[in-house]
């Protein structure tokens, strides 16, 4: 019995080193390494190229009066003067007074200040010029509803 014992012994000592068996590999893929194209920037090859939609815009040619009609007014016009010195003034508008102006790209600044009323704080009309000719002028106040413009003429 004894013998049968070591034997036993033996037996399982050496089924265990000869039967072992290794754990199967795993392998992993970290899919942080894959290449994906980044489209953030897709179209702009560099940080200094202007967006698309911007104009460039003469300053020189926004100098003089701009008007357009009052709206159910149709013999009444109304707009602003931009002078070369960079102040403004209020065309057919007594209460909106301009006071300066500034072109920075295509938006044109206009700061004014209601005449009359309590309230005499200074404010600034911010304005997207879409269109701009010899003859006329086309506004977005960022203000507005999407598809809104202002077309003036000059005078």
């Amino acid at each position: 019995m004894r013998l049968h014992l070591i034997l036993g012994l033996l037996l399982l000592s050496a089924c265990g080193q000869s039967g072992k068996r290794e754990a199967p590999k795993e392998t992993y893929s970290d899919s942080s390494l894959i290449g994906i194209a980044d489209s953030s920037n897709a179209g702009i090859p560099d940080s200094t190229t202007a967006v698309a939609d911007t104009l460039y815009i003469d300053a020189a040619k926004l100098i003089g009066k701009w008007i357009r009609p009052v709206e159910g007014l149709d013999k009444e016009v109304q707009g602003f003067q931009l002078r070369k010195n960079g102040t403004a003034k209020s065309i057919n508008m007594y209460t909106l007074v301009y006071e300066k102006w500034q072109l920075i790209n295509d938006t044109l600044l206009l700061w004014n200040h209601s005449e009359g009323v309590r309230d005499t704080t200074t404010i600034i009309d911010t304005t997207i010029i879409k269109a701009l000719s010899d003859t006329s002028l086309v506004l977005f106040p960022i203000k507005a509803a999407d598809g809104y413009t202002e077309h003036y003429i000059k005078q």
